[in-house]
């Protein structure tokens, strides 16, 4: 352990991050949910919005990722990372994020979403929370 914690540290200089946070062995003192609010109806050639919502417990103003991707043709993500600072309201609890998407033809793709971030107890830990939706896309209107 010792020399795992060292390495992260080391990690973290290098970064030129300030603030150490090193791993702990127990579970992870506090959890990520995500869910997500998706369009009911998208037509090829669509721009739209999937909104993820997400709550970290314990609250907090720690550092935070989200990540979606899309799986199947059907649908693009057009940004693929954001930040806490992305959020709708950066302070608020639930944290609420709007993530533009295309619809790119007539299909069916999943849309995932994993969410990063830490909680901290008497240490800090990396907690994550991941979420889908299957989003049906029609052809293009007449």
């Amino acid at each position: 352990m010792r020399g795992r914690a060292l390495r992260g540290l080391i990690a973290l200089a290098a970064a030129g991050t300030a603030t150490a946070v090193i791993p702990a062995r127990a579970q992870a003192p506090g959890r990520v949910e995500v869910t997500l609010e998706a369009p009911r109806a998208l037509v090829a050639g669509d721009r739209a919005e999937v909104v993820a919502v997400v709550r970290i417990e314990p609250a907090n103003d720690l550092p935070l990722l989200v990540t979606p991707r899309s799986e199947g043709a059907a649908v693009e993500v057009v940004r693929g990372r954001l930040l806490r600072a992305d959020a709708e309201d950066p302070t608020a609890v639930p944290l609420r994020f709007r993530l533009p998407i295309v619809a790119r033809g007539a299909g069916t793709s999943v849309f995932r979403v994993r969410v990063s971030g830490w909680a901290c107890d008497r240490r800090c830990a990396q907690v994550t929370g991941d979420a889908s939706a299957v989003l049906r896309v029609e052809r293009e209107r007449d």
